[in-house]
This record gives C-alpha cells, structure tokens and sequence, in this order.
C-alpha cells in the first residue's frame, strides 16, 4: 500500500510541475509551468529558490498587484473656524458641484503667474464626467484672467497640480478653480506651493477605495481640533446617502496622530469622501494625510 501511495504522489508531482524524466544522477527533474505550460526559471541563491515575503502593499506600491494602484490624500487647513470645516486651503467647508460643468482657473497674482512668467504656467485637472468616469485637462494660466476649462463635464474634481512652472518652481499667487463666471470654489492651491491640498475626493467608476492609514496633526492652537473623516455611504446598510456619515474622529492640541488601520475602510464606486475639521476658537492650523489603495472592481 505505502509504493502504491507512493507512486501515485510522484505520478501527481510529474503532472503538476510538467516533469517527465529522472536527471542522469537518478534525481527528479523539477521545472515550473505557466498557465501555457510554458516552462520558466526561478532565481535562485545558493542553489536554493529565493523567496521574499514583501507586504502586500510594497507589492501594490510596486506594480505587481494587477488592478492595483496606490492612493493618498494630503489637506491642510490654515485657519480653522468654529463652525465645520472642510480639510482643504481654502479654509470653508467644502461644496460638491451638484451637476457636471464647465470650470475656470484664475491667479491672484498678475506678475508672475503669465505666459512667459517665472511662476506657475498651466495646471492640470484630473476630475470624474457626470457618469464618474476618469478624465484630465491641462489648463494654461493667464494671471488674473480667468481661463474656461475647455471640457463642460466636469462634476467632481480628484486632484488639480500644477504642471509648468517657470523658474521661481512655485505660483506666485493662489491658483483657483472655480465654476465659470466666477462660481463657487472647486480647488485651490495656495501661493508657494504646486498641488492643491484638499482632503475631498471621489470614487471613480469601477473602483473600490480601501484607506489604510490615516494621520493628523494640529498646531497654534488655543484650543482643541476636531477631525472627523466622512463619507455620505452607509456600510451598515451599504448604500449611498444624500448626507455624510462620520467613519473615524479624534480631538488634537497641538499635536499629531498616526493610526494605520487594522481593517482597512472600504468605500465603493461613487462615495463622496471628505474630512471636516471644528475647533472651540478659531486659527488654528490643521493638516490631514489619507493612504491607501484603489482596487478595479
């Protein structure tokens, strides 16, 4: 009984690994198969196989997770007020466009910020059309005159960057994105810096967000800040809200907090993400950073 299970454990072996003959020393060849059956190698150190158990998001980090792909959030609020806030710099509490549109950029410096200029030349938008599929444009600054977006789709906007920069490598000015004709306010980077920092973001279509870690941290403060990450998606329910939903809060003095996610937080296509900051007394300074990864449903 032992030579039969025997033989049928190597007969087992041979149709798995693709072996089919004894090495001239009378040991088992052994090779490994692609789905194809096509034969490849494997690296090796000492004549032994090397395997390196990488954290599965160093693997998504580095591209070898198909469907994969890195994600991060930064915010960062100047001056936040005692009424709710959004994490963002321009310091209000944020306003989703409840429609797809067309959108302007404008600066508020009409030195630098020009064609030809030392400071910032053109931006891109990356924003979801109103079916939330995934879209860029690149829009060259013209100083103070705001420049029409030349797409009307438009409805929620992922991350604005500037993109040319003349030789000062930082705006002169704020760089805004507005709705047309001088509407509500989208995105904004603040004077010195190249990308706007918002905590706002949106699911695009075919994706499944998982946030792994959150950070913040408050400073010149007199008195607490309060963070609250929000959602307007329901997990007890699962289903999409008109409202948001808090899924994470902490209180910060003057300090910062780092917290990685036992379970990562998972939020489906189309969920409105935001995190809102409060404090007691107005002008403190609040910073926010989100990672995680988008997986293709």
């Amino acid at each position: 009984m032992k030579k039969i299970l025997l033989s049928l454990l190597l007969l087992a072996t041979l149709l798995f690994t693709g072996c089919s003959e004894l090495s001239e020393a009378g040991y088992q060849n052994v090779q490994f198969v692609d789905e194809t059956g096509t034969a490849y190698g494997i690296k090796e150190v000492d004549n032994k196989p090397r395997v390196s158990c990488t954290p599965y998001l160093y693997d998504i980090a580095e591209g070898n997770v198909i469907g994969h792909e890195g994600w991060s959030k930064i915010g960062f609020n100047p001056n936040v007020g005692t009424t709710q806030e959004t994490a963002w710099s321009y310091s209000t509490a944020y306003v989703f466009p409840v429609a797809a549109m067309q959108m302007e950029v404008v600066s508020t410096d009409n030195l630098k910020d020009i064609p030809g200029g030392t400071g910032a030349l053109a931006v891109t938008i990356y924003y979801l059309d109103g079916n939330y599929a995934e879209h860029s444009e690149v829009v060259a600054i013209n100083g103070t005159t705001a420049v029409l977006t030349t797409h009307n789709n438009i409805f929620r906007v992922n991350d604005f960057v500037c993109t040319v920069i003349g030789t000062d490598n930082v705006p002169a000015g704020n760089i805004i994105l507005r709705g047309a004709g001088g509407g509500t306010v989208y995105s904004h980077i603040t004077a010195g810096y190249t990308i706007a920092r918002s905590a706002v973001y949106t699911v695009p279509e075919g994706y499944t967000l998982y946030i792994t870690s959150v950070m913040y941290s408050s400073s010149e403060a007199t008195k607490g800040v309060r963070f609250i990450n929000q959602a307007n998606y329901d997990n007890v329910s699962g289903a999409p809200r008109s409202f948001f939903l808090p899924y994470g809060e902490v209180t910060l003095y003057n300090t910062a907090l780092y917290r990685p996610l036992e379970l990562p937080t998972a939020f489906p296509e189309h969920t409105d993400i935001k995190v809102s900051v409060i404090s007691a007394q107005a002008g403190a300074i609040a910073d926010v950073s989100l990672r995680g990864w988008l997986e293709t449903n």
